[in-house]
């Protein structure tokens, strides 16, 4: 019979969970749910505990099971959690820079939907999103015991020169240190989507230093290549909706912005995090900065070679 998890990664989405997952399932010691991210305790609870159970059933006898979920740092969720595995359950989540994450979020909403509209809806909600998980995040200390919990910090233990996080997740799971480094290799990485579009004449575009020759009478949508899409001969209205759509996507973070949302949310925010939990927050103060992501590569079969000098 499967077993249920004795580890949950509860996230969050955007901060490296993908990366978590990708190096704790090479560890022959853990057996991680097939696939990533079940959403049970946020979005599939009806579908009940047998459903769940049968997403660990490929685990050894001898292997710690896990899973990582990056929707399970909510109020709702973690009680559901609770009552299904138990309080000595192994929590550990990921907190990043609130504006980097709102932007990362908002741009992968974006190649997942092509749906319209800019920053300013998300940065408005920001305050909000930020008490909510300062909620969450209470309600973990007092639903689970402390010492079961383990926080990472996505500039501090991820992304950073000496990532740490693997040591940190195996020490507080109880199991030995990998005998190799942890990787940095990212996954699922941002990128800023865009359309474009050839009417009577092949395009030939650089992009990333890379030659990319696009096809007459085509619109494509560049983003996550799971999310890319491909029209051909698209109608005049296709084009102008497109058009539309991407000229209202934020395509960079100013500095300014960055200063306004900083003050107004994250450091207060940091501050209550800092009093309440004894984290170490510093790395959210950082000075204002501008945040731009490269555009997203059309398909690869679109790419030609070109003369270093082209």
């Amino acid at each position: 019979m499967s077993r249920p998890p004795a580890f949950v990664v509860l996230g969050q989405g955007k901060s490296g969970t993908s990366l978590i997952y990708r190096v704790l399932e090479r560890n022959p010691a853990i057996a991680l749910s097939e696939p990533k991210e079940l959403h049970y305790f946020s979005a599939h609870y009806d579908r009940g505990l047998a459903w769940y159970l049968s997403h660990f059933a490929h685990a050894d006898p001898g292997q710690m099971v896990g899973e990582v979920s990056p929707s399970y740092l909510t109020p709702e969720a973690l009680p559901r959690l609770l009552e299904t595995l138990g309080p000595d359950t192994k929590l550990i989540f990921v907190l990043r820079r609130p504006i980097e994450r709102a932007y990362a979020r908002y741009l992968q909403d974006i190649c997942a939907t092509q749906k319209p509209g800019g920053f300013h809806v998300i940065a408005r909600a920001l305050p909000g999103w930020l008490d909510l998980q300062h909620a969450a995040i209470r309600l973990c200390y007092s639903l689970f015991r402390p010492e079961n919990i383990l926080p990472l910090f996505f500039e501090t233990d991820i992304a950073c020169a000496d990532p740490c996080y693997e040591r940190k997740i195996l020490a507080h799971l109880g199991l030995p240190p990998a005998d190799h480094a942890a990787t940095l290799d990212r996954v699922n990485p941002s990128v800023m989507p865009h359309y474009i579009f050839t009417d009577e004449r092949p395009l030939i575009t650089f992009l990333r230093g890379k030659r990319y020759v696009i096809p007459k009478h085509r619109l494509i949508f560049c983003a996550q290549q799971r999310n890319s899409e491909e029209i051909r001969n698209p109608d005049p209205q296709q084009v102008r909706d497109a058009v539309w759509k991407m000229s209202g996507w934020s395509r960079l973070i100013a500095p300014e912005e960055y200063a306004a949302l900083q003050a107004r949310a994250v450091l207060p925010a940091a501050d209550r995090l800092e009093r309440d939990f004894g984290f170490d927050l510093s790395h959210w103060r950082c000075p204002p900065r501008r945040i731009m992501y490269d555009p997203a590569l059309p398909f690869p079969r679109f790419q030609k070679d070109a003369p270093a000098d082209a």
